[in-house]
């Protein structure tokens, strides 16, 4: 069942193997091995691949078929459990950054927070 997941999760990327080998940090033998069901991802594995595609162990495991975790994630501002389309991408965006780039963007989100959201003293939100 990993198989087939890992398969139709990384065409839906558009991505070839080789890519994804090396956006996770492993050799692409490995990763064609996890493909063709001839070697078993560990634990660790089982969960890096799972952030990098944003689906659940679960998902992967073949134990439900809801594939997109943050479709589960509630929202604050609409209360649904569904994440919009540009809030996953930023959320798979961001999953693959570096730490460095991450401390990035998390500034840059906050200056834009302070900017658009939080008025100063007798100021509106732009």
């Amino acid at each position: 069942m990993i198989t087939d997941r890992l398969i139709k999760l990384r065409e839906n990327r558009q991505l070839k193997q080789t890519e994804v080998a090396k956006l996770l940090n492993i050799g692409t033998v490995t990763y064609n091995r996890y493909e063709k069901g001839e070697k078993e991802p560990d634990h660790n594995m089982l969960v890096r691949l799972a952030t990098f595609f944003n689906v659940s162990v679960d998902y992967l495991l073949g134990i439900n078929d809801i594939p997109n975790i943050a479709e589960k994630c509630p929202t604050e501002k609409n209360n649904s459990n569904q994440l919009t389309t540009d809030e996953q991408e930023l959320i798979q965006l961001y999953r693959e950054l570096p730490p460095e780039g991450k401390i990035t963007i998390k500034s840059l989100a906050k200056t834009q927070h302070d900017l658009y959201v939080k008025p100063k003293s007798d100021e509106k939100a732009i």
